[in-house]
């Protein structure tokens, strides 16, 4: 029996698209020819999902990810300052329970049990055979 998202509640669902100025290359310049294409090439990425508590499907638009990507994802709360000034661990708990790469993106459902909403960073580690 297959199942859908509208099978499953109570999600709350978003849609973003990444910033590419902020997409990291893992493996060098683009055109550089090296072993590590033997095996892969792969960016890292993190994304500010805005202020949440509970359960949340989240689809990211990533040109550079398709269903054969291997995507890793991690979630924290959010230091201030922005994506770049971390995340940091405090009494809420945080959970990725599926990270699902697809042509063009990546979803993910997450929690966050909390009483109110937090500031969410996802990190994304992506591998592209």
């Amino acid at each position: 029996m297959s199942s859908n998202l509208t099978d499953l509640s109570p999600f709350i669902e978003d849609s973003q698209s990444a910033d590419a100025r902020s997409v990291q290359s893992l493996f060098g310049t683009p055109g550089d020819v090296t072993s590590q294409d033997l095996i892969g090439t792969g960016f890292s990425y993190r994304h500010d999902w805005g202020n949440r508590r509970g359960q949340h499907v989240l689809r990211l638009n990533l040109g550079s990810v398709n269903q054969r990507s291997r995507v890793f994802v991690s979630i924290g709360e959010g230091a201030a300052g922005g994506p770049d000034g971390g995340k940091f661990m405090g009494a809420a708990r945080f959970t990725v329970h599926n990270v699902v790469p697809r042509a063009g993106g990546v979803d993910i459902w997450i929690n966050i049990e909390w009483g109110s909403d937090l500031r969410i960073y996802a990190d994304y580690l992506v591998v592209n055979p």
